[in-house]
């Protein structure tokens, strides 16, 4: 009798042990969801923009071109995935009805580009950490959020823009702010960006989802 039990214990540990490790190789097998980069991984990038916009109480503060560099890197994950980092980033030709405006972003801690969204060749989601610090007359203020971003493949167009969900706040002012920036102000920011590989190429990166 006790070897009879001794037999059946053994048999079902063996049989646990099979269910096991069928079930982990099935799993093994899963891909995990994956935002893939190419040509490469890494992939450095260098973008720029023609006129941009930053509109603050209903004023616009208008700048005739915009540079920034960067990478982009596959990653795995489904929504809020770290795809790129962005630094430095520039403007040039800055004017608003207030008079010439000077804005420099703080890319000291790179600003990442984050995916939530994948359709027919486009991610959509937005850029965080963003920081910059924007002159005018005598006021002086930061602006610091995040923004709302699309990556085109077809085009290599980066689109960014705010909404409800990715906006950016006013952090800081000076004395000499009164009248163009409180804290607090939620200005918006409008560019579209067109991403093209180092040395002047022209073979643009893509960011393509596997669920």
């Amino acid at each position: 009798m006790r070897n009879s039990l001794r037999k059946i214990a053994l048999a079902a540990g063996a049989a646990a042990a099979a269910v096991t490790f069928g079930a982990t190789t099935a799993s093994a097998g899963v891909a995990a969801p994956t935002w893939t980069v190419g040509p490469s991984s890494p992939e450095t990038f260098s973008a720029s923009s023609g006129t941009v916009t930053l509109v603050l109480n209903g004023v616009p503060m208008t700048c005739t071109s915009s540079a920034a560099s960067g990478n982009l890197a596959t990653a795995s994950g489904t929504t809020n995935v770290q795809v790129g980092t962005i630094a430095p980033l520039t403007w040039s030709g800055c004017t608003s009805p207030f008079g010439p405006v000077t804005p420099t972003a703080d890319t000291s801690t790179s600003w990442k580009l984050n995916a939530n969204t994948y359709s027919s060749g486009v991610t959509s989601g937005y850029i965080s950490g963003v920081k910059a610090t924007l002159k005018v007359l005598t006021c002086t203020f930061t602006v610091t959020g995040n923004v709302a971003a699309t990556y085109t493949n077809s085009t290599g167009v980066l689109a960014v823009s705010n909404n409800a969900t990715y906006k950016l706040t006013v952090a800081t002012v000076t004395s000499g702010c009164a009248g163009i920036a409180a804290v607090g102000n939620n200005p918006t920011y409008t560019a579209n960006y067109n991403a093209v590989t180092p040395s002047g190429g022209s073979t643009k990166p893509t960011i393509v989802y596997t669920p």
